[in-house]
């Protein structure tokens, strides 16, 4: 479904991004865009950077722990 938002996510496999939802997304629309920008930013900076689980872990830690 999120893919259906944003395409960045075409390229993130199903299980890393139900495991980024489970851990840090919780559904909240609000949270993915924040999560969306971080990860937008990672690529910016390393344009050999995949949208894999190590991305989303890292871009997770970067909300905070106010989850």
């Amino acid at each position: 479904m999120l893919r259906l938002f944003h395409p960045l996510w075409y390229t993130a496999t199903h299980e890393d991004l139900v495991h980024a939802d489970e851990t840090c997304g919780r559904g909240d629309f609000r949270t993915w865009a924040k999560f969306t920008s971080h990860v937008y930013a990672a690529l910016d900076r390393r344009s050999d950077t995949a949208v894999d689980r190590a991305l989303l872990t890292w871009a997770c830690s970067r909300l905070g722990p106010n989850l």
